[in-house]
Parts: C-alpha cells; structure tokens; sequence
C-alpha cells in the first residue's frame, strides 16, 4: 500500500508544470509543443485563455468556449502581443494583486507580468474577432 501511494506522488509531482523564468528561451520551448494555452488573469480575478491545439485556437472566458482555426497572421499578431509582454515584466509586481498572464504546456509555466494597462490584451481580442464572442 505504500509503495502505491509513493507512485502516486511521484507521478502527480511529474505531471505538474515546471515553473520557468519568462525568458524567449523558456517561451519558445512552450510553443514548440504547438499544444499550450496563454491565459490573461485580471487584477479583479477575471480570467480569459487562449488555447492552441495544433492549428486551432480555443477561446475561453465567462461565455461559452469558441472554437476555430488559427491562421498565420494571427499566430504573428499573438507572437509580436507576447513579445512585447514579455519586454514589459516587472519583477517588482506580484500577481497575486496584479494583472498578469501565464502560458504554459503540460511540462512549463511562465508567468508575465507587464508593467501596462489590461486593455491591450482586450485589444489583441478585438483584432482576432475574439471580442464578440457569443
């Protein structure tokens, strides 16, 4: 009975994502598993996640998940938001009382916090038509 419960541990503890530094590096290592999710969490506990499944991306919010093809275009656009994301983190924030955004796989996490306004991941929404999702 205890060797069950030790690899039960040990298989819970190789399935949680490893927490990574927001480097190019560790976020290129992310998408190259073309199956991770960028999640945008608001100061005021609002959460909205992109997630990208091969060549798909998924929609989720407090309305129903949106489901549709991703083309190349968007993949720039989302590419070019989290660049610039990433050139604004602030180590001094904590995401625990500020906006901040995470992407992650089955294997990595990275947590960004840009120092700027919310408002632009609501735009990077309303340039993909993700906005008036229903």
């Amino acid at each position: 009975m205890q060797r069950v419960k030790i690899i039960f541990v040990v298989i819970f503890i190789a399935s949680c994502a490893r927490s990574v530094e927001p480097t190019v590096e560790n976020i290129n290592k992310i998408f190259t598993s073309k199956d991770f999710t960028f999640e945008f969490n608001s100061h005021t506990g609002d959460k909205k996640s992109l997630s990208f499944r091969n060549d798909y991306l998924v929609y989720k919010s407090d309305k129903p998940t949106y489901r549709r093809e991703i083309n190349y275009d968007e993949v720039l656009l989302i590419n070019d938001f989290i660049q610039k994301i990433v050139n604004h983190h602030s180590k001094i924030l904590d995401p625990e009382t500020s906006s901040h955004y995470i992407i992650k796989n089955t294997a990595y996490k990275v947590v960004i916090i840009p120092d700027q306004e919310d408002y632009y991941f609501d735009a990077l929404l309303k340039t993909l038509k993700l906005d008036k999702v229903k």
